[in-house]
Formats: structure tokens, C-alpha cells, sequence
């Protein structure tokens, strides 16, 4: 069994892009300079939040070279390879592996509802490449929820070493960990349930909401290593919050996410097809709302 060291916050990093499409280098790393200055660990790159979906294979490749060559040294680096090809997802794996990626993060098979077996035939031919990896469970996207016996069967086969959680049953998910948790590390894949997953034993969490606010997100993983439970609270505040305005926005979450970085001046871009830009009237709004969060909290904003 491969064990890793990987722990902390790692931002799920969204991928700047221009407004006719391209990918914008100069935002790209400007983000990661940002994220790291605020105590990241590390990122998984060109995962959901990254609009993985909305790019081809080469533009994949060369956004894991571009980070790759920008953060190398500076912290953990996961590549998203998920692919609804399973083609495209082994020749992502061998790239990644090849560029000198940390690992690996994959979902089940999107959208074609494998049985259990051809899951685990899926992650064995993965694993089979040789770069560790972090398994994903994302019932909304994928359409199938990993049950706890099913992961236990995966976490069983070598090179399979991590485990990003995005369901929101904490029976189920303590389960797992105690079945598990001696052998591959848990990361909280939904911020707002951190807390509940890091006292049963997760290492640290993927996170969506820190290309927004890293320095909220750090802090609050950080209180909870060092038992400062006022910290705790504040910090869950900003971050609970956050995916409130997120809901009730009335966009895209990724759409919200890069709007919301434009209010609060981070380098983000826009988003792609298919998801529509938030337009500068909502980006205004969202600034305003955003200040109101942290006021609530008793936080100020850095």
C-alpha cells in the first residue's frame, strides 16, 4: 500500500480563461501565487471546478505543464484526469505521471452508470499506470454514490491512496473512515461538512469555495488542528455562508465562483460554455453580500 503525506487545504483550482475562450496564463498563475500566500497546501488541477469538461485533452496537458512548471516544489499537485472517455482518462493519467504530478484525482465513470465490478475494473486499470490516486465521490455529478463496502474494495488496491468526499451522508461517510481511514487519507470534498470529517480522521480538504477565500478556509482547517473552537466557528461561519450565497445567486457554481472572485478582485477570468459569465451588475451585488458575510462572522477580510 502507497502511503502519502498529503494534508491541508487544496483548492480545487479554477482555470482562468479569457473572454474568447483561451486559457489566461498570466491570471493562471497570478491565482496560484495568491492561494499559495495564503497558506495552501497544494491544488488539484483540472477538476470540476476547473471546467475540466469544457476542454480538450491537449489543453488539459498543457494546463498540468503550465502548473506544474509554475508550482513545482511549492506544494502537493493532483491531476483531475476524469474523463467520460476511459481512454482519455488513461492517456491523462500517463501524462500526468510523465509531467511529475504528485497524483491523481478520478471519478467513477460519469454518466454511463457502471455496475460495481466495472468501477473497480476502472480504478485497477488507473492504478495500474502507477501514479497514486485520490479517489472521488460526487453522487450529484456522476449519478452513482460509492457505498462504504464499495470504496473499502477499492481502497484495497494498490496505488489507490486518498479519498476526496462530496456526499453528505455522515453515517455513511464515518463508516468509511473507520473502515479505511488507517490506510488512505480522507479529504473533506464540501467545506461546509469540514469539521464533521476532519474529527473522524480526514487529513485535510479539497476545496472549491478557496479560490474565493483560502485564507478563511486555511484558517478554519488550521483552528481545528489547534483546537481553537472561537476560530472554528468564525471561519465555519464565513464558509457556510459563502455556499449559502452560492445557492440563492441564481448561477452556476462555477459561474458564482469566478464572479466571485472578480468582486473581490482575484484573479479568476470568466467561465466557458456552457456555463454564462455573472454580468458586472451580479458581481457588484456579490461583493456587497460577501462583505455582509464577514461582517456577520466578526472577520475582516484580508
Amino acid at each position: 500500500m502507497t502511503q502519502v503525506q498529503w494534508s491541508g487545504v487544496m483548492p480545487a483550482l479554477a482555470t482562468p480563461f479569457t473572454q474568447d475562450g483561451n486559457v489566461d496564463e498570466g491570471q493562471l498563475v497570478a491565482l496560484i501565487d495568491l492561494l499559495l500566500s495564503e497558506g495552501v497546501s497544494g491544488f488539484v488541477v483540472g477538476g470540476s471546478t476547473g471546467e475540466y469538461y469544457s476542454m480538450s485533452v491537449a489543453e488539459r496537458v498543457k494546463l498540468f505543464e503550465k502548473v506544474f512548471q509554475h508550482v513545482s516544489g511549492r506544494g502537493t499537485l493532483i491531476a483531475g484526469v476524469s474523463s467520460t472517455n476511459h481512454a482519455e482518462t488513461l492517456e491523462l493519467t500517463k501524462t500526468a505521471k510523465r509531467i511529475g504530478f504528485d497524483g491523481c484525482m478520478v471519478l467513477p465513470p460519469v454518466y454511463c452508470l457502471p455496475t460495481p465490478t466495472e468501477i473497480v475494473k476502472v480504478f485497477e486499470e488507473i492504478a495500474a499506470i502507477g501514479l497514486p490516486i485520490m479517489v472521488y465521490n460526487n453522487p450529484a455529478r456522476v449519478g452513482l454514490a460509492l457505498s462504504p463496502a464499495l470504496t473499502t474494495q477499492i481502497s484495497n488496491i494498490p496505488n489507490v491512496v486518498a479519498y476526496k468526499e462530496s456526499a453528505r451522508d455522515l453515517y455513511a461517510v464515518s463508516e468509511l473512515y473507520y473502515a479505511t481511514r488507517d490506510r488512505i487519507a480522507h479529504f473533506a470534498g464540501l467545506e461546509p461538512y469540514g469539521s464533521a470529517l476532519l474529527s473522524r480522521g480526514a487529513k485535510g480538504i479539497v476545496s472549491t469555495i478557496s479560490n474565493v477565500c483560502a485564507r478563511e478556509v486555511v484558517n478554519y482547517y488550521n483552528a481545528f488542528q489547534n483546537g481553537d473552537l472561537g476560530a472554528l466557528s468564525r471561519n465555519q461561519q464565513v464558509i457556510d455562508e459563502m455556499y449559502h450565497l452560492l445557492g440563492r445567486a441564481g448561477f452556476s457554481n462555477f459561474a458564482f465562483v469566478k464572479g466571485a472572485m472578480a468582486a473581490l478582485g482575484r484573479p479568476g477570468g470568466v467561465t466557458r460554455a456552457p456555463h454564462i459569465a455573472v454580468d458586472q451588475a451580479h458581481i457588484e451585488k456579490i461583493g456587497k453580500d460577501i462583505e455582509g458575510i464577514y461582517a456577520r462572522a466578526g472577520i475582516q477580510r484580508s
